[in-house]
């Protein structure tokens, strides 16, 4: 029952999330990746827009009249200007909008003591308390002092320790760090 309610409390705290403004500046920034799913939209022209389309482990897509498109590595503005300068052979001043539908690319694994372990997509930026509150918290057996984040930096493997109990308590917020793709976060 005592990590119920800290979930809820920590739930009732991060409910506001974030600005519109930093919510667009995280998605013009946001850099497409294998597994991702793109709509492209060309205004007025329906027969040259795609939906759904998932980005292969070629980093490609497929795109009606335009065939093959490279789309890993590019943000949604960078792609708009790159299939509006190919559509300018076939439309007269293309208006083209990428929507990032899902984000599959960018993820963390969370694994032991949890309510449920898995993958977490970190599409905007997150924080090891962001991803427990996802995972439904840590189980009531959990060694909450104990958590531990391995990231894997220049071929080596790095360990972060999370206290879990000092955290939610505001203590230790330092601990509280950042998640990059591809970190575990290991609940003992």
């Amino acid at each position: 029952m005592r990590n119920i309610f800290f979930g809820c409390v920590i739930l009732l705290i991060f409910a506001g999330g974030l600005s519109a403004q930093e919510e667009e500046e995280v998605d013009s920034n946001y850099v497409i990746g294998e597994e991702d799913v793109l709509s492209i939209t060309i205004r007025n022209e329906p027969e040259f827009s795609v939906r759904d389309r998932s980005v292969r482990m070629d980093g490609r897509i497929t795109m009606p009249m335009l065939g093959e498109i490279s789309v890993i590595g590019k943000t949604a503005r960078q792609l708009e200007d790159e299939v509006a300068e190919k559509l300018k052979l076939f439309v007269v001043d293309p208006v083209v909008i990428v929507v990032i539908e899902k984000i599959y690319s960018h993820r963390v694994t969370i694994a032991g003591n949890v309510a449920k372990p898995g993958h977490y997509a970190i599409g905007t930026p997150s924080t090891v308390l962001d991803i427990l509150v996802r995972a439904g918290g840590p189980t009531a057996t959990a060694k909450v002092r104990d958590i531990k984040i391995v990231r894997t930096v220049n071929g080596r493997q790095v360990q972060f320790p999370f206290n879990y109990r000092d955290v939610i308590r505001g203590r230790n917020m330092h601990q509280n760090i950042l998640l990059e793709n591809r970190d575990y976060i290991l609940v003992p």
